[in-house]
Protein backbone atom coordinates (compact mmCIF):
# COMPACT_ATOMS: atom_id res chain seq x y z
CA UNK A 1 0.00 0.00 0.00
CA UNK A 2 1.23 3.66 -0.58
CA UNK A 3 1.46 6.17 1.71
CA UNK A 4 -1.48 7.97 0.28
CA UNK A 5 -3.76 4.93 0.95
CA UNK A 6 -2.46 4.71 4.54
CA UNK A 7 -2.02 8.73 5.68
CA UNK A 8 -6.03 8.28 4.47
CA UNK A 9 -7.03 4.72 6.14
CA UNK A 10 -5.43 5.62 10.04
CA UNK A 11 -6.51 9.44 9.61
CA UNK A 12 -10.25 7.65 9.35
CA UNK A 13 -9.14 5.60 12.38
CA UNK A 14 -7.78 8.77 14.73
CA UNK A 15 -10.77 10.60 13.94
CA UNK A 16 -13.06 7.77 14.34
CA UNK A 17 -11.66 7.19 17.63
CA UNK A 18 -14.23 7.63 20.49
CA UNK A 19 -13.81 10.58 22.55
CA UNK A 20 -14.17 9.44 25.93
CA UNK A 21 -11.67 6.38 24.94
CA UNK A 22 -9.41 9.29 22.90
CA UNK A 23 -9.38 11.26 26.35
CA UNK A 24 -8.46 8.48 28.60
CA UNK A 25 -5.91 7.12 25.94
CA UNK A 26 -3.94 11.17 25.65
CA UNK A 27 -3.67 11.40 29.37
CA UNK A 28 -2.20 7.79 29.32
CA UNK A 29 0.24 8.95 27.23
CA UNK A 30 1.15 12.56 28.64
CA UNK A 31 1.49 10.45 31.97
CA UNK A 32 4.05 8.29 30.54
CA UNK A 33 5.70 10.88 28.68
CA UNK A 34 5.73 13.03 31.83
CA UNK A 35 7.67 10.08 33.59
CA UNK A 36 10.43 9.21 30.85
CA UNK A 37 13.80 10.81 31.62
CA UNK A 38 14.37 12.68 28.41
CA UNK A 39 10.87 14.71 29.56
CA UNK A 40 12.74 14.86 32.38
CA UNK A 41 15.91 16.01 31.72
CA UNK A 42 14.77 18.35 28.92
CA UNK A 43 14.84 22.28 29.35
CA UNK A 44 13.61 22.66 25.66
CA UNK A 45 10.47 21.21 24.19
CA UNK A 46 9.36 21.06 20.50
CA UNK A 47 5.99 19.76 19.92
CA UNK A 48 2.94 20.79 17.48
CA UNK A 49 -0.53 22.42 18.40
CA UNK A 50 -2.89 19.46 18.40
CA UNK A 51 -5.68 18.65 16.05
CA UNK A 52 -8.83 17.48 17.34
CA UNK A 53 -7.85 13.96 16.34
CA UNK A 54 -4.04 13.57 17.33
CA UNK A 55 -2.97 13.38 21.13
CA UNK A 56 -4.08 16.09 23.03
CA UNK A 57 -0.82 18.00 22.99
CA UNK A 58 -2.15 21.08 24.91
CA UNK A 59 -2.19 19.64 28.55
CA UNK A 60 1.40 18.19 28.15
CA UNK A 61 2.46 21.91 26.84
CA UNK A 62 0.65 23.47 29.96
CA UNK A 63 2.35 21.19 32.27
CA UNK A 64 5.94 21.49 30.56
CA UNK A 65 5.43 25.31 31.02
CA UNK A 66 3.98 25.07 35.05
CA UNK A 67 7.31 22.63 35.47
CA UNK A 68 9.75 26.01 33.94
CA UNK A 69 10.17 23.62 30.76
CA UNK A 70 10.74 26.28 27.72
CA UNK A 71 7.80 25.04 24.79
CA UNK A 72 8.40 25.86 21.24
CA UNK A 73 5.93 24.88 18.80
CA UNK A 74 6.42 24.78 14.63
CA UNK A 75 6.83 28.15 12.85
CA UNK A 76 6.16 27.02 9.22
CA UNK A 77 7.39 28.88 6.05
CA UNK A 78 4.73 27.56 3.09
CA UNK A 79 6.39 29.24 0.85
CA UNK A 80 10.04 27.88 1.27
CA UNK A 81 8.63 24.76 2.65
CA UNK A 82 10.85 25.07 6.07
CA UNK A 83 9.93 25.06 9.33
CA UNK A 84 11.79 25.57 12.78
CA UNK A 85 10.47 26.03 16.36
CA UNK A 86 9.07 29.42 18.16
CA UNK A 87 8.53 29.81 22.25
CA UNK A 88 4.98 29.41 23.19
CA UNK A 89 4.96 31.64 26.18
CA UNK A 90 1.14 30.27 27.43
CA UNK A 91 -1.84 29.38 25.76
CA UNK A 92 -3.45 32.56 25.21
CA UNK A 93 -0.92 33.22 22.28
CA UNK A 94 -1.89 30.74 19.83
CA UNK A 95 -3.83 31.66 16.52
CA UNK A 96 -4.56 29.96 13.19
CA UNK A 97 -2.31 30.20 10.14
CA UNK A 98 -3.14 30.45 6.83
CA UNK A 99 -3.72 27.21 6.43
CA UNK A 100 -5.38 26.66 9.60
CA UNK A 101 -3.33 25.24 12.07
CA UNK A 102 -2.25 26.77 15.32
CA UNK A 103 0.52 28.68 15.67
CA UNK A 104 2.09 30.92 18.14
CA UNK A 105 1.55 35.05 17.96
CA UNK A 106 3.58 37.39 19.38
CA UNK A 107 7.23 37.95 19.13
CA UNK A 108 8.66 34.92 20.91
CA UNK A 109 11.91 33.24 20.53
CA UNK A 110 12.30 30.82 17.50
CA UNK A 111 15.47 27.57 17.44
CA UNK A 112 16.28 24.80 15.52
CA UNK A 113 18.35 23.86 18.84
CA UNK A 114 16.15 21.54 20.96
CA UNK A 115 16.53 18.88 24.08
CA UNK A 116 13.67 16.71 22.97
CA UNK A 117 11.20 17.16 20.47
CA UNK A 118 7.93 15.33 19.86
CA UNK A 119 6.71 14.37 17.07
CA UNK A 120 3.59 14.18 15.25
CA UNK A 121 2.57 11.37 12.98
CA UNK A 122 -0.40 9.60 11.04
CA UNK A 123 1.02 6.35 10.30
CA UNK A 124 4.06 4.83 12.05
CA UNK A 125 6.43 1.36 11.88
CA UNK A 126 7.66 0.03 15.06
CA UNK A 127 11.02 0.85 14.25
CA UNK A 128 10.14 4.55 14.63
CA UNK A 129 9.49 5.86 10.65
CA UNK A 130 6.94 7.75 10.02
CA UNK A 131 4.05 8.95 8.07
CA UNK A 132 2.76 12.68 8.47
CA UNK A 133 0.79 14.58 6.40
CA UNK A 134 2.97 14.71 3.34
CA UNK A 135 4.97 17.88 3.88
CA UNK A 136 7.96 16.42 4.57
CA UNK A 137 8.46 19.64 7.24
CA UNK A 138 9.44 17.21 10.23
CA UNK A 139 11.63 14.80 8.10
CA UNK A 140 13.97 18.02 6.71
CA UNK A 141 14.32 19.16 10.20
CA UNK A 142 14.81 16.66 12.12
CA UNK A 143 17.04 15.18 9.33
CA UNK A 144 19.69 18.17 10.79
CA UNK A 145 18.80 17.75 14.70
CA UNK A 146 20.48 16.10 17.13
CA UNK A 147 17.20 16.16 19.45
CA UNK A 148 15.77 13.42 21.03
CA UNK A 149 12.66 12.00 19.04
CA UNK A 150 9.73 10.75 20.76
CA UNK A 151 6.04 10.06 19.14
CA UNK A 152 3.09 9.57 21.17
CA UNK A 153 0.82 7.13 19.61
CA UNK A 154 -2.15 4.99 19.30
CA UNK A 155 -1.36 1.22 19.07
CA UNK A 156 -4.12 1.22 15.61
CA UNK A 157 -1.31 4.10 14.05
CA UNK A 158 1.00 1.08 13.84
CA UNK A 159 1.24 -0.59 10.18
CA UNK A 160 4.28 -1.57 7.75
CA UNK A 161 5.10 0.94 4.81
CA UNK A 162 8.41 1.24 2.25
CA UNK A 163 10.80 3.84 3.94
CA UNK A 164 12.00 6.24 1.30
CA UNK A 165 15.61 8.39 1.47
CA UNK A 166 14.25 11.43 3.09
CA UNK A 167 12.47 9.55 5.67
CA UNK A 168 13.47 10.32 9.49
CA UNK A 169 13.00 7.69 12.39
CA UNK A 170 12.18 8.70 15.73
CA UNK A 171 14.02 7.57 18.48
CA UNK A 172 10.98 6.17 20.49
CA UNK A 173 7.92 5.42 20.70
CA UNK A 174 5.07 5.74 23.29
CA UNK A 175 1.85 3.47 22.39
CA UNK A 176 -1.13 3.65 23.97
CA UNK A 177 -2.65 0.00 23.38
CA UNK A 178 -6.61 0.32 22.82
Amino acid sequence: MNKKIIRKDILSKMKAFDSSNKEDADNWLKEHLLNHEWYKNAHRIGMVLSMPHEVDTYKIIQTALNDNKKVFVPNTNYKTREMNFKEIIDLDSIVEDEKGINSVKGDTEITDELDLIIVPGVAFRNDGYRIGYGGGYFDRFLSKSNANTISLIYDFQLTDFEIENHDQPVSELIIYKT
